[in-house]
Formats: structure tokens, sequence, C-alpha cells
């Protein structure tokens, strides 16, 4: 037992030790704060509680006073519940990102940030999961949504229509949604056109794994009962981590506020 519970720790502790040096690293490649200090910080705490030395090390020194004690007691209680809302999340996540969608479903594509050059590198993943999702199914058109930005030399929309076009995709098949700000919009602006074109209502949701779950959240706010389906794109390691984070901050304010 107590050698299974030695390697419990090593492995968790190795695990820790390498999200502390990704998210320092993304922090300062300039990928969304707040998610990587918050990622920084959970794997800290897992570190310290998995190297036992240094956990009770921490423990009797904050165990000196009354205050320190409480402190102790109080954010150890903070992590641990944001430890298991992010893993609840994630698997969440992992479950929306499995929904295959019914054949021939109408792929609103969701956007994200042009840049001067072209396509981000996340936009260019979702517009290759959108061709590949189009080739297999011929008969299903695309909704391409997402407007354009300050920083954007033209809308999302527009960068995506161009690139698959020039991948060969026949530009009938595809319809442009330029006005949307967030996610929100991006849906109910597609079902808009979608019902206006009289398209498959069926819709496949081409985004990242870690977005499906918002997006399907969405769908069910606005009322959407016909079969929803996710197609992911093929997020880099790079990003992964740091727009998971982001969405377990996203999520409760989804629900909460819009």
């Amino acid at each position: 037992m107590k050698i299974a519970l030695t390697t419990f720790r090593t492995i968790f502790a190795i695990i820790a030790i390498v999200f502390i040096v990704y998210f320092i690293v993304s922090l300062f490649a300039g990928l969304d704060k707040l998610s990587c200090i918050a990622g920084l910080l959970l794997s800290l705490w897992v570190m310290c509680v998995s190297i036992k030395p240094i956990y009770v090390f921490i423990k009797d020194l904050c165990f000196k006073t009354g205050f320190t004690h409480i402190l102790f007691v109080i954010l150890n209680v903070c992590f641990i519940i944001f430890a298991v809302y992010g893993a609840l999340v994630s698997c969440a996540m992992a479950v929306c990102a499995c929904q295959a969608p019914a054949e021939n479903s109408t792929a609103v594509v969701l956007g994200a940030q042009v840049k001067p050059w072209g396509p981000s590198t996340i936009l260019r993943g979702r517009i290759n999961a959108a061709e590949k999702y189009l080739n297999e199914n011929p008969d299903a058109c695309a909704v391409l949504t997402g407007g354009k930005g300050d920083d954007e030399p033209i809308s999302e929309a527009q960068s995506m229509f161009d690139t698959l076009k020039e991948k060969g995709i026949d530009p009938e098949r595809l319809y442009q949604e330029d006005k949307a700000t967030n996610t929100t919009e991006n849906f109910k602006y597609s079902l808009e056109i979608i019902k206006e074109n009289g398209l498959n209502e069926d819709i496949a949701i081409v985004t990242d794994s870690f977005h499906q779950l918002r997006a399907r959240i969405i769908c069910m706010q606005l009322g959407i009962k016909q079969n929803v389906g996710a197609v992911s794109a093929d997020t880099s390691l790079k990003y992964l981590p740091v727009f998971a984070v982001r969405e377990w901050f996203a999520l409760p304010y989804q629900v909460l506020f819009r």
C-alpha cells in the first residue's frame, strides 16, 4: 500500500512539474494570462501535495498560528474544489467532443482570430476540420461564422470562405455569417441563415474539442432541438491546456449570465 501511494504521488508530482513549466512558458508566450496563472497555481498546489516533505514543511509552518492554520485549510479546500471541478468539466468536454453529427448535417464553423498573414493556427485547424467534414458529407453545406475584429484584416467568415474555396470546396455550399462577435451570436445568426436558405437544421459544430461543451450549452440556451453533433479540430498541444482552463471560467459565466 505504501509503495502504491508513493508511486501515485511520484506520478502526480512529475505531471504537475511538467504543467508548471508549460504554464510558465505559455504565460511568457502571451497566451491568456488568467488561464496560465490559474493553471500554474493549481499545478504548484498538486506538486506540493504530491511531494510529502514539501507538504509537511508547509503544513507545519502554517500550523504555528491560528490565522495561517485557517488560511491553510481554506486554500486546500479551494484548490480541491477547483481541481475536482476542472476534472469534471474536462471529462464533459471530452464527451461532447465525441458526439458524432448526423449524416450531411449543416456545419456551423465557429470563427477564431485572423492574423495579418491569414488564418491563425486555431482557425486553420477549424478550416481543415470543416474541409474534411464537407468532403466526407458531399450533400452538406456550411455556415462560416465570425465577424471582423478591430485587429483583423478581414472577417473570420471571409477568411474561412477564401481558404475553403482554395482547397476545392464548392463555394455554393458555403454561407458566410460575418456579424457575430461571440459564440452565442455565431449560433444565433447562423440559425437565421440556415432557416432562410432551407438548409438541413441538424447541426455539426466545427470547433476545437475544448470548445464543444460550451457550444452545445449555447445551442440548448437558444432552444435548438435538432440533432447537434461535434466535428473537432486537431488542436495543437501548445494551446490545448491553456484554452481548456479558460473554458473552466467561461462555462459558469455562460450558464449564469448569458
